[in-house]
């Protein structure tokens, strides 16, 4: 595993270590197979911090109980899921914990939130409208939790591996494509097909991410996570405005191109985290013909992202402290 992959999960895993041996509720963040990947790694992180975790459904009692809340993309205008969530928990829980989230909006939320919650932002921009939202709120920065996927660990999961396959393949082959197809491509473009996505005029060879079904229990979700991880793990090089396709190539070190999406996640999640890796490029629109360069050859806002992020740094360091 790469140096850098350890050093993004510190602040998480430096947080969590205060409720070892505790018992804690865990509400899953909804959505695709990226989601699911959250869910897996969510919850091998809380395992490695000895926290007894029960997976909430609907009617949990949340009474004085630690709750976790599911980190992704879901506390924005076009979503309600994690609003949700957060209201039927937060009058009542002792504690509440929101993981990495990409938020925008939902200010009213956010100034109802008091000491017992701590919000963790995985993007900039996040972490700055919910300081302006509510200065008072224990609000945090730092990276998706995909990046606490040990992908080596999880790719060789005995469960995955004996149950996976058959999903696998019966999956792929209801959107006519294979393993096999997949890796002969010189390059494959798991571009979305939902409303996030940019622009209806770029191509997609599949939507990997809705290929797989969506968040359900923790097993059914680990092995949907797995098929995911599978599909992209024989690809040569990708094209996605998917995030968690992106992170995938990033922990599997296949090159990629990441496009924006329609609120400019992927952009502000590139310029967090993202730019660690070689490997991943960025590109504020894609194109139906995708040039035959190495994604280590930078695009322009690619550069500039990387240029500016120090003084992001700079500025960040500055305001936590």
């Amino acid at each position: 595993m790469q140096t850098w992959t350890v050093a993004m999960r510190n602040q998480i895993e430096d947080f969590l270590a205060q409720f070892a041996g505790a018992k804690a509720v865990f509400v899953p963040n909804e959505g695709n197979a990226g989601d699911c990947l959250i869910f897996a790694s969510t919850m091998d992180a809380l395992a490695r911090a000895s926290i007894e975790v029960e997976v909430a459904d609907k009617g949990a009692d949340f009474r004085n109980r630690i709750v976790f809340l599911g980190g992704g993309g879901n506390l924005v205008g076009a979503y309600r899921g994690m609003r949700e969530a957060i209201e039927a928990c937060r009058r009542e829980a002792d504690r509440v914990i929101l993981l990495p989230h990409t938020i925008r909006a939902n200010v009213d939320l956010l100034q109802s939130l008091d000491h017992r919650a701590t919000i963790w932002c995985r993007d900039l921009r996040s972490f700055q409208h919910v300081r302006e939202s509510n200065p008072s709120l224990d609000c945090r920065l730092a990276h998706d939790m995909a990046f606490h996927c040990d992908v080596n660990q999880f790719m060789s999961d005995q469960s995955c591996n004996r149950l996976g396959p058959a999903m696998l393949t019966e999956r792929l082959a209801l959107h006519r494509t294979s393993l096999d197809k997949i890796s002969r491509m010189p390059v494959v473009r798991f571009m979305r097909t939902d409303r996030e996505a940019l622009s209806s005029r770029i191509q997609t060879d599949l939507d990997v991410s809705r290929a797989f079904g969506c968040v359900t229990d923790a097993e059914t979700s680990r092995l949907a996570g797995w098929c995911f991880l599978k599909a992209i793990s024989v690809a040569k090089r990708v094209v996605t405005d998917r995030l968690h396709v992106a992170i995938a190539c990033a922990l599997l070190h296949i090159d990629c191109e990441l496009v924006d999406n329609s609120y400019n996640k992927n952009r502000e999640i590139f310029a967090h985290s993202l730019r660690r890796f070689d490997w991943i490029s960025f590109s504020k629109s894609g194109k139906a013909e995708v040039p035959d360069i190495p994604a280590a050859k930078l695009s322009l806002i690619t550069k500039a992202a990387r240029h500016t992020q120090r003084f992001r740094d700079r500025w960040l360091s500055g305001a936590l402290q």
